[in-house]
């Protein structure tokens, strides 16, 4: 008979070959090297729940019939842009940026197009009313996709909208993710919608048994809305009223922007969109695409306008592969950057590589300004963010903390010449777990407007006070939640 101490040494000794072959799992796991030591050291500093923390978040597990659809959904990009697009030909741009071109459409089939009419929105009402605007004078299609959607505040209105547009006989979808929205999804909005004919989806559903097998922490951060397939938004704005989200977080209101846009861009925006969807919804991709076929062909041919607009080309980016598109490109343009590099994100927690790239720009002599808020609603991304302040500072980073809000505006803008502008954060949650969405711009002169919206933010914004040491006690919470801000 098992005594109570043979009984804990054979799980105690359970638990360390457990561990340890989860450590050979992240060994010879192809990820990278700071996150391979951040979750050796969790299994082994903290018993059982560093295991149990692996098994549940360790792996971008995706469920086999979703990884299935992750290559139908590659194969499915691939073959709208030989479809729809117009032949792969070089942009009009540097050949530093032509280059960035080219490596993202080798790796997502899309092309930057040209022709493209722009119109960066960086006011929530401003924001709000575009969206009813062009919901009122849909036609054909409304096509809506958000991380987090309230129907509280001023946006109730956009979704009364929705559901008017649905009553003459719009086509009406919305996709919100299951976790971001689950507030939205306990509410009476989806039996609404779903009665006056909006047809309604949730996104990544999440379930306490699933997590085991499939990672529930794998989130759709898209922010879409797409009308008719000529008109088309996207940028870092969730579908919410900030006068009243998350106001008892103690950051303010939320700040961000959206890019409006007319043209091809809104086709491969859509494509974006129906590839989601049919995965949500279990539906043949191959039918989709001759669905999205239909619909346009009933259209004016999709041509590019021969002079002005953007040029823009679309980056989708979802988890299950080695690489991370949207990680490429921003490392791509900081090291090619010659002049000025001006970024903006919510939530700073790079990797060593990522890191070190922007300490090298800085020491190569390319004035590099990060903005940041002063407050952000997760504390342990306020900690691991700190620990690399020094770093940059040290480098010549010019750091700036925002005071006018929570910044949630998501951009980087190169040399004036090149901008990336999205829903992606400077964390490798949003390189490698989240499918995110990320516009490439190559004018200037739309580069400029995203310029001066981050000079607005610059002029709210203070440099910290790298004089005052924060006690002890905090800056070993920091360093402690530095060592696992690879897993953030």
């Amino acid at each position: 008979m098992m005594t109570s101490s043979s009984l804990a040494n054979a799980l105690v000794l359970f638990h360390f070959l457990l561990a340890l072959t989860l450590a050979l799992r992240v060994i010879y796991s192809r990820r990278a090297s700071s996150a391979a030591l951040a979750w050796l050291t969790v299994l082994f500093a903290f018993p059982l729940v560093g295991v149990l923390a692996y098994l549940l978040i360790g792996e971008p597990r995706l469920g086999q019939a979703r990884a299935r659809r992750r290559a139908e959904l590659v194969s499915f990009h691939g073959a709208f842009a030989d479809r729809f697009l117009p032949p792969q030909t070089d942009p009009v741009c540097e050949t530093r940026f032509r280059q960035i071109a080219h490596l993202v459409r080798a790796d997502s089939g899309y092309v930057a197009t040209g022709g493209n009419h722009t119109r960066l929105l960086s006011d929530t009402d401003a924001i709000l009313q575009a969206f009813i605007a062009d919901i009122r004078a849909a036609q054909r299609t409304c096509l809506m996709a958000f991380y987090i959607v309230e129907g509280s505040g001023r946006v109730e209105a956009v979704l009364q909208a929705l559901m008017q547009a649905a009553g003459r006989g719009v086509r009406c979808q919305l996709l919100a993710d299951a976790l971001g929205s689950a507030a939205f999804w306990r509410s009476g909005w989806p039996a609404r919608l779903r009665g006056a004919g909006v047809e309604v989806t949730r996104a990544l559903p999440v379930g306490l048994l699933k997590s085991f097998w499939v990672r529930s922490d794998v989130r759709n951060h898209r922010k879409l809305l797409i009308v008719d397939y000529r008109v088309a938004y996207t940028g870092s704005y969730n579908l919410v009223d900030p006068a009243l989200f998350k106001q008892n977080a103690g950051v303010g209101q939320w700040v961000d922007a959206v890019m409006r846009c007319e043209g091809l861009v809104a086709q491969e925006l859509a494509a974006v969109f129906y590839g989601d969807w049919a995965v949500e919804n279990a539906h043949n991709l191959s039918a989709t695409l001759e669905q999205l076929a239909g619909y346009v062909e009933k259209m004016p041919p999709l041509v590019e306008p021969s002079t002005g607009g953007t040029l823009m080309q679309v980056i989708p980016s979802q988890p299950g592969g080695d690489a991370a598109l949207v990680y490429d490109v921003i490392t791509n343009a900081l090291n090619v950057a010659q002049e000025r590099v001006v970024i903006s994100t919510p939530y700073f927690v790079p990797d060593d590589a990522l890191l070190n790239t922007l300490v090298m720009t800085a020491r190569r002599g390319v004035q590099v300004t990060l903005i940041v808020p002063r407050h952000v609603d997760s504390r342990l991304v306020r900690y691991a963010s700190r620990t690399y302040y020094q770093p940059l500072l040290d480098a010549g980073v010019q750091l700036m903390l925002f005071d006018g809000g929570l910044l949630h505006t998501k951009a980087v803008v190169i040399d004036d010449s090149f901008a990336l502008f999205g829903t992606v954060n400077m964390d490798m949650r949003s390189f490698y777990l989240n499918l995110e969405l990320s516009l490439a711009i190559y004018t200037p002169e739309t580069v400029a407007t995203i310029r001066a919206l981050l000079d607005h933010y610059l002029a709210h914004s203070e440099a910290p006070d790298i004089a005052q040491h924060p006690p002890r006690i905090q800056r070993f919470i920091e360093r402690c939640v530095r060592l696992v801000s690879p897993l953030l």
